[in-house]
């Protein structure tokens, strides 16, 4: 389960909700009386019988008939089944019928004659119809019906059929996701119909259907993402295994998602809706990247970038549909054709979680490996991807506990689990003028399955930070900068920078640079963990990869660098290369082995309590290995990839500043540099904490530096459905510790008019009160 999944009625669980429909009276056809609702009482009440022409609450052997403007509304359990119930049988169109109780019916039909307006409105309690739900599906020249359903169940088995604007006007609209079930057998979407789904702040009840969804030409489906503040989001709206016909784009309209990319994906099992993560409070908060120092060369080039949903044509072993996985795609195509075209052009997919889960090049294909397990969906885009691994060796104790941050999110390995969990994304930046993509992402430990037994002791926590900037340099070069930021007790020490590898198929020799630069090593035949293992000094700081055992053909390199000299001051030891195949003897096809020659660009860094670093390498391009070392040397790119410490001060970082209104459910903070409230460092300031906005599945709302502070242990199992990046903020005894005297103010004293919506989670932090 995602983090952002909303609540939804699996279509397979249709089954036992037959059953009980089963279970029920149905009139089988029987002749029925006519009863109008007259509403005589003036209480609008359905349940009292004096509002009927037959002077008794509506039964089995009953037509009920709610016209002429007339409001009804069940208030009270209904007194067994109705056979027919119409609401609109004229042109008068403010007649409803509002649903706040349980009620049964055969035939339920809305807006049911020529010129016909009529409207349902749902909140609670359980609506089952037996035989036919029709919205302006009835009569020829039906005007309006609509139904819409905020609450309760509804569910149409046994001979159901949801019909949908066939005739007129017809709109059902699910609101929100506190509906607990929508199910039935099938649904037909007419002409005229439209099916509207409006996210509530966690998203939507998805509508189950045990046999199909039938979309006429014309039929609309309307996304309304206006109230959605969820994490990245990929769910279902509609849960059917048989689909005909289908929405053309035309008729497809979302609205209210602000940049958040939404795309309708048909999987197997029906319809779902994909979305990015929320923008970011401010761009700021992903300015901190160290400048490039590789000169760029975009002569003759393209760039572009998207972050709507762009799949590739590569072969994957996950069965899982890539919308899933897929962030952002950027590309640069060298313009003229020819070899320079299709070997230094490239197009690279970053997932979810910041790392780099498919790069192709028009001469080589996809380069990344196919996520290949023997269970298929156990590690989908999620371990055989360009990516940073953090590693506290210390509490690391495989098999039994494994101590792995990965940047890409989880294995799917607890039972819990139905859907992939990548590392959320707190901030983000795209800079097309800049040619770079920025990412923050909250880091999980992938080893999820050390949570499943019954001792809350033996589950880490991850206090994390992923910073990631790829950016396009020209002439196929990629630098990659990688930066982690501690927070939390831990001490990570064993750091993958990065951890990553290719596709044997694609380019199956590999060849490490000799010490100078200048040449390559024969190719490598190594199996990793085998003992393939250097230290960055012994090579030329590359690695690079052909499909040629000579490396006369199109190469990708990967440039690696070196160690600063000294080392820095909380790096015990030189940095060290693995790599070597992964997956036994070679074969031809692609995604059905483990088709993989791993890296493992290992720096040893003590990144204790407060502190970051940064580590840059380059992907590059070239015609084969002999163009490869001429393009790395003249760039100078092994001599630019290297590692170094965050160091920012509240002297030099910037600030973002915030406003903040209401309390408890009704808190909000909102991004304010004008009148601010507070200010928050826009940067990880030395022994600083950041301040996330969390929103829980209950629409809890709360600022805290700590994720886990409401006692949450799965960070996957949904409790946390939304999380952002303000900013950071220092402990009270460290401000101003470098001489500086900004004024500060303590945050808890700042929240005291909303204790609920600030936890201190045992810190004492300030915030500037003034710029």
């Amino acid at each position: 389960m995602k983090l952002s999944e909303p609540k939804r009625v699996d279509y397979y669980v249709a089954v036992i909700l037959l059953c009980w429909m089963w279970s029920m009276p149905c009139l089988g056809g029987a002749e029925n009386t006519t009863t109008l609702f007259l509403n005589t009482t003036g209480d609008g009440l359905w349940g009292t019988a004096a509002n009927w022409s037959l002077d008794a609450v509506p039964t089995a052997t009953n037509h009920a008939v709610i016209n002429n403007g007339r409001v009804a509304t069940v208030a009270a359990n209904s007194p067994g089944l109705v056979d027919t119930i119409t609401v609109g049988n004229d042109a008068v169109s403010n007649t409803a019928l509002h649903i706040e109780a349980d009620l049964s019916v055969n035939t339920f039909r809305v807006a049911s004659a020529p010129n016909a307006v009529g409207h349902v409105q749902q909140t609670h309690g359980g609506v089952s119809v037996s035989k036919e739900l029709q919205i302006a599906a009835t009569d020829a020249g039906a005007d309006t019906g609509t139904y819409t359903i905020s609450g309760g169940r509804l569910s149409f088995y046994r001979h159901g059929h949801l019909t949908i604007g066939t005739q007129g006007q017809g709109r059902f609209t699910v609101e929100g996701s506190s509906p607990a079930g929508i199910s039935g057998t099938r649904v037909t979407l007419g002409r005229q119909g439209t099916l509207e789904f409006r996210l509530g702040m966690l998203g939507v009840t998805s509508l189950g259907l045990i046999e199909m969804l039938t979309v006429d030409p014309g039929g609309q489906l309307v996304v309304d993402g206006s109230a959605y503040e969820g994490l990245d989001g990929y769910f279902p709206l509609i849960l059917t295994n048989n689909v005909t016909g289908g929405f053309e784009s035309t008729n497809v309209v979302f609205t209210g998602f602000g940049g958040r990319e939404p795309a309708l994906v048909l999987q197997d099992d029906g319809l779902w809706l994909r979305l990015i993560a929320p923008p970011a409070f401010s761009t700021r908060l992903c300015s901190l990247v160290p400048d490039s120092t590789v000169t760029t060369d975009y002569d003759s080039t393209a760039f572009s970038v998207t972050r709507a949903l762009e799949p590739t044509v590569s072969a994957w072993t996950p069965t899982l549909n890539e919308a899933h996985v897929m962030d952002t795609q950027l590309s640069q195509d060298v313009l003229g054709g020819g070899a320079a075209s299709d070997n230094l052009s490239w197009q690279m997919r970053v997932g979810r979680g910041g790392h780099l889960y498919s790069l192709r090049i028009p001469s080589i294909g996809e380069t990344v490996p196919p996520s290949w397990r023997s269970d298929l969906n156990s590690s989908p885009w999620n371990d055989e991807v360009w990516q940073g691994v953090a590693v506290d060796t210390a509490l690391n104790n495989a098999p039994e506990s494994r101590y792995f941050i990965h940047q890409s999110g989880v294995y799917l390995k607890d039972p819990i689990q139905e859907e992939p969990f990548y590392s959320p994304q707190v901030a983000a930046d795209l800079d097309v003028a800049n040619r770079s993509f920025t990412t923050i992402n909250w880091g999980q430990h992938a080893h999820v399955n050390n949570y499943t037994d019954a001792d809350p002791n033996d589950d880490f926590q991850s206090h994390l930070l992923y910073y990631t900037r790829y950016r396009d340099l020209g002439q196929g070069v990629i630098e990659v900068s990688l930066g982690f930021y501690n927070y939390g007790p831990d001490n990570p020490n064993y750091f993958n920078m990065p951890w990553g590898g290719v596709r044997r198929t694609s380019t199956e020799y590999a060849f490490l640079s000799e010490p100078g630069g200048a040449g390559w090593s024969e190719a490598i035949e190594d199996n990793f963990g085998s003992g393939a293992l250097v230290k960055y000094a012994d090579t030329g700081g590359s690695i690079a990869f052909s499909a040629s055992n000579i490396g006369d053909t199109p190469a990708l390199g990967l440039a690696f660098g070196f160690d600063p000299d000294p080392l820095l001051t909380n790096q015990p030891s030189t940095s060290l290369l693995r790599y070597g195949y992964a997956g036994g003897a070679y074969q031809p096809e692609e995604a059905t082995w483990r088709n993989y020659f791993v890296i493992s660009a290992v720096r040893k860094y003590d990144l204790t309590q407060g502190r970051g670093v940064w580590a840059r390498y380059y992907f590059v391009l070239g015609d084969d290995l002999q163009d490869l070392t001429s393009r790395i040397a003249s760039r100078n790119l092994a001599e630019n990839a290297t590692l170094s410490e965050f160091n920012y001060t509240e002297a030099t970082t910037p600030l973002v500043g915030y406003t903040f209104t209401g309390s408890g459910p009704d808190f909000r903070i909102t991004k304010n540099d004008l009148q601010p409230q507070l200010w928050f460092y826009a940067h990880p300031v030395s022994n600083s904490f950041p301040i996330y906005e969390i929103i829980e599945n209950d629409n809890s709302r709360y600022l805290t530096w700590n994720p886990y502070a409401t006692g949450v242990i799965k960070t996957y199992d949904g409790t946390i459905a939304g999380i952002r990046l303000l900013g950071f903020a220092l402990r009270n005894a460290d401000v101003n510790s470098g001489g500086t005297s900004y004024a500060y103010e303590r945050l808890a004293a700042l929240m005291s008019g909303t204790p609920s919506n600030y936890i201190a989670a045992g810190e004492d932090l300030s915030v500037r009160s003034k710029f």
